[in-house]
């Protein structure tokens, strides 16, 4: 059991909507359901509406309140952004689900192509919304049958990564805002006066590598790096490709282990490569803790940056240092470049001056 915070399925179906293209999302609900989400994801251009569900609603049925918003969402789209015929996710809330709303009632709709996704927040794992999204996606051949099995194992194996590894591990963790810095900086300046040799590793999240990515072209201004990064431009939903590019615009990686949606699988990749390696230290940025870094049992210096204050005590078990940057996700919505992160403007700084 988990009894600290841990994402809603109801998000993870958001955005996995929006990497697969929509323009919209309705929020079948009470105006206030996953508000932070909502507002996020309009800086990424997806706009998002709510069914706006009530009291009377709840006891006496929502459907009227769904056709009111689709119809308001399907002229604002082709009036306001001139969308001809546009792509809308349905996503179902703990209000809707639960009084057994029909989220493909619509879907018949000559006027936008509807994705609906049956999900809420009590249907388990976070990343349940995500493959929901994904087989109504299949189901409405947006996709195939292929990417669908893949994007599948992998929302699989990310859930198996923070259970085992990560903020599900244990039944709470506590958050910290406090991490390394000064000491995982101190490291670092010892090693630039001896000339020491780093290997940066990217494996992020999606577009969270916009940040991530950061720190380690500062590192790659001040030592000599092998860069290796889960870049693939050919692996993933369009988006996916699109972001991918744009970071190897500015960090060049010597190895790819694979798409930036194959965080989950990429770090054992990683990890094989750095065993051949001759680096005095080792940096992760993105999702640390999905490298078995154990398996790396030569003295060198070893550095986790992620995102979010509980995943500081999981990197700290496995590597020397553990840094946190906050809100990281927040940061990257809308950006087709690279974010400067807190951790790597300050080690700028302080390289800058040696």
């Amino acid at each position: 059991m988990i009894f600290h915070p841990r994402p809603s399925p109801i998000a993870a179906a958001m955005y996995q909507l929006r990497d697969l293209g929509v323009d919209a999302i309705i929020l079948h609900g009470p105006s206030g359901c996953c508000f932070r989400t909502a507002r996020l994801l309009e800086l990424d251009g997806v706009r998002v509406f709510t069914s706006n569900i009530d009291e009377n609603a709840i006891v006496f049925g929502a459907s009227e309140n769904l056709k009111n918003a689709l119809d308001y969402a399907i002229n604002y789209l082709k009036n306001e952004l001139k969308k001809e015929k546009p792509m809308i996710g349905i996503v179902g809330t703990c209000a809707s689900m639960i009084i057994g709303e029909d989220l493909w009632e619509f879907v018949d709709d000559d006027r936008a192509i509807i994705i609906p996704v049956e999900v809420h927040s009590g249907s388990g794992d976070n990343t349940v919304g995500a493959i929901r999204a994904m087989e109504s996606a299949l189901k409405l051949g947006i996709i195939d049958e292929k990417e669908f099995e893949r994007q599948k194992f992998l929302l699989k194996k990310a859930t198996e990564i923070e259970k085992t590894r990560g903020m599900a591990k244990k039944e709470y963790i506590k958050p910290t805002y406090d991490d390394d810095l000064n000491e995982a900086i101190n490291a670092l300046k010892e090693l630039k006066e001896k000339d020491g040799k780093i290997a940066c590793v990217l494996n992020a999240k999606k577009e969270t590598a916009y940040l991530f990515a950061h720190p380690l072209i500062v590192l790659n201004k001040y030592f000599n790096c092998v860069n290796i990064a889960n870049l693939d431009t050919n692996k993933g939903l369009p988006k996916i490709r699109r972001d991918a590019k744009n970071i190897l615009n500015s960090f060049k990686a010597d190895y790819i282990t694979g798409g930036l949606d194959e965080y989950p699988i990429t770090g054992e990749k990683a990890v094989n490569i750095l065993k051949d390696l001759d680096v005095d230290a080792v940096v992760v940025s993105g999702v640390p803790h999905a490298l078995p870094i154990e398996e790396i049992d030569k003295d060198i210096i070893k550095i986790g940056i992620s995102d979010g204050p509980r995943t500081y005590y999981p990197i700290k078990e496995i590597y020397d240092y553990a840094i946190v940057e906050l809100d990281a996700h927040a940061k990257v919505l809308g950006k087709k470049d690279i974010v400067k992160s807190r951790f790597g403007e300050i080690l700028d700084y302080m390289l800058s001056k040696i």
